[in-house]
């Protein structure tokens, strides 16, 4: 009993630190001077960068919440590569909530 309500509240804490590395990433990519600005140079215009934010955080937060819902975020039980992009993610999302909570 002990053990499953542990690794429910696991999968609720890998969720949580995927989520955040996700939008802090996509917060990262398209700030000013962000890595999509560079990439796309003259081209990038402040009509395009909003919507262009809002997409990829609005579709990431779905898919997420998708594979979520299914019990999809299992560490372990998957493939490893897969395993890997997860703590990629998690640790991602545990930089950039130390990073928040500091400023």
């Amino acid at each position: 009993m002990m053990k499953k309500i542990i690794g429910e509240i696991w999968v609720y804490i890998v969720f949580t630190l995927v989520l955040i590395g996700f939008v802090g990433l996509s917060l990262e990519l398209f700030k000013d001077n962000g890595l999509a600005e560079r990439a796309l140079g003259v081209v990038w215009d402040a009509e395009v960068r909003s919507p262009l934010l809002a997409t990829p955080i609005l579709g990431g937060t779905l898919l997420l919440l998708s594979i979520f819902l299914r019990g999809g975020l299992n560490l372990g039980k998957g493939h490893s590569f897969a395993d890997l992009l997860l703590y990629i993610m998690m640790g991602s999302g545990a930089y950039y909530s130390y990073k928040w909570w500091i400023s």
